[in-house]
């Protein structure tokens, strides 16, 4: 995404493209990633050989070049709008990406990019999901026409541009995610899983040379880290479950609310049902704050897997990079080669420390939650009985009053299957406590030291 930052941070109306680019598509291997490195106006510092390569450009014509060098026609202007208004809020940006190579054909990437010291590093890998690649390259196309039929109408770039960044938000919220960044914390981690499963993952290499040290620790970190990996999936599926208690929360508060109406309707002796409609009460004002706190902490569980994600792709970049150095792939000498290491290891130790604090956010709200969730089981497992006692108290017919005959049988419509809602809490509070997060963070820094110590015996 990088490959428009200076046109987005200059005015956030890329140029018009005016020549087509119908040539052949290139194409590269899952375990092929690269990267950039620009400065805040996204002009190229440092690249590896793949991009090269798959630009077409040599190392000369792309460093201080501005990235949108390799911009494709078929890329909206409102893609790069919200690429700029989330990396400058100091987002991570995920997104599938067309590039222009400088023969006119293309090729396809899911770039992501971080903020890296005073500038940017966007790491490229190969579409994985190709499915829903297929479905957002479409949104691109519609995102298009909306740009085109608003210059067709006399808007400036600018105000094209702002139009189609409207008409991608919609298009996203169409296709399930709420925003743009809802789009990268969801989407990064199934890329990366799938890179994993398909077996990409850093080769060893004998030798003892500092770039040997690198790529061994860069290894160290991987092996480290294949556990947190395997966790995506669990992750992922937590992040469903707590969706669902989340809804289910907001149902069973207004299933409560209606009981407590056709109780009050039912019975004018308010002692009666005054104990009965206590403990409902005290069960509704539980459920007020806990499908908020449920739902903060299903984002906390969707930033612990993007947080895992995020950490593996740079540790892949970074291990890649190193080995084609060291298979001659890429120059050590060649555009500040030690540099980009140090940009790349500097990212992975930001993600490693950032993975730290969302890890200790969600244990400390999974603990505060999972207690409140035992506490709304046991208020509505210890209303059952008495509901029923007392609804069971009243005749269905024969009363003088048949307002309160309706009343109670409105009531025990809403309580006839019990409260199953309890168990599902207390299973809940269980599986929040329950996920074990297997993280290392102190094997991975020691490890991270000792590259940085091999890097500076190369500078």
């Amino acid at each position: 995404m990088t490959e428009h930052m200076t046109e987005a941070s200059e005015a956030a109306e890329p140029a018009e493209p005016t020549i087509d680019a119908p040539g052949d598509e290139h194409t590269y291997a899952a375990d092929e990633l690269f990267f950039s490195t620009t400065d805040s106006s996204g002009r190229i510092r440092r690249a590896n050989s793949i991009f090269m390569r798959l630009s077409g450009y040599p190392r000369g014509a792309l460093v201080g070049r501005a990235h949108n060098v390799v911009r494709h026609p078929d890329m909206p202007s409102g893609l790069y709008r919200c690429v700029w208004d989330d990396i400058t809020a100091g987002d991570a940006v995920s997104a599938y990406i067309t590039n222009r190579s400088s023969d006119g054909g293309r090729y396809r990437v899911f770039a992501t990019i971080v903020p890296s010291g005073n500038g940017f590093l966007s790491v490229r890998t190969l579409p994985m999901r190709t499915d829903l690649r297929d479905a957002v390259e479409a949104v691109y196309a519609r995102v298009r026409q909306v740009e085109t039929a608003s210059a067709a109408a006399g808007a400036s770039r600018r105000e094209a541009a702002a139009a189609g960044q409207a008409a991608l938000l919609e298009e996203l919220q169409a296709l399930g995610y709420r925003d743009s960044v809802d789009f990268t914390r969801r989407t990064l981690p199934d890329e990366v899983a799938a890179l994993v499963a398909a077996g990409v993952g850093i080769p060893a290499r004998d030798g003892d040379s500092p770039l040997a040290r690198v790529l061994a620790e860069m290894n160290g970190v991987e092996v480290a880290t294949a556990d947190l990996v395997a966790l995506l999936d669990e992750c992922s599926r937590m992040v469903a479950l707590l969706g669902r208690r989340s809804d289910e929360i907001g149902s069973l508060s207004a299933r409560l609310k209606r009981l407590r109406d056709c109780l009050r309707e039912a019975f004018a002796d308010v002692e009666r049902c005054g104990e009965v409609d206590g403990l409902v009460l005290e069960c509704v004002e539980q459920l007020h704050p806990l499908a908020g706190q449920v739902a903060e902490l299903r984002s906390d569980v969707d930033s612990v897997r993007f947080g895992i994600a995020l950490l593996r792709l740079h540790n892949l970049a970074s291990g890649f990079f190193a080995l084609q150095i060291i298979d001659g792939e890429d120059e050590l000498d060649a555009n500040d080669a030690v540099g980009s290491l140090r940009e790349l290891t500097r990212a992975l130790r930001d993600g490693a420390e950032r993975l730290t604090e969302r890890l200790a956010l969600y244990h400390a709200r999974a603990e505060l939650v999972g207690g409140e969730l035992d506490d709304v089981a046991e208020a509505l497992a210890a209303i059952d009985r008495p509901l029923l006692d007392l609804l069971g108290s009243v005749p269905d017919a024969g009363a003088d009053d048949e307002a309160a005959v309706s009343s109670v049988r409105s009531a025990r419509s809403l309580v006839r299957d019990g409260f199953p809602e309890a168990r599902h809490l207390a299973d809940l509070a269980g599986a929040v406590r329950d996920l074990e997060v297997p993280y290392a963070a102190a094997d991975i820094d020691a490890r991270l030291v000792l590259v940085e110590a091999a890097l500076a015996e190369l500078a």
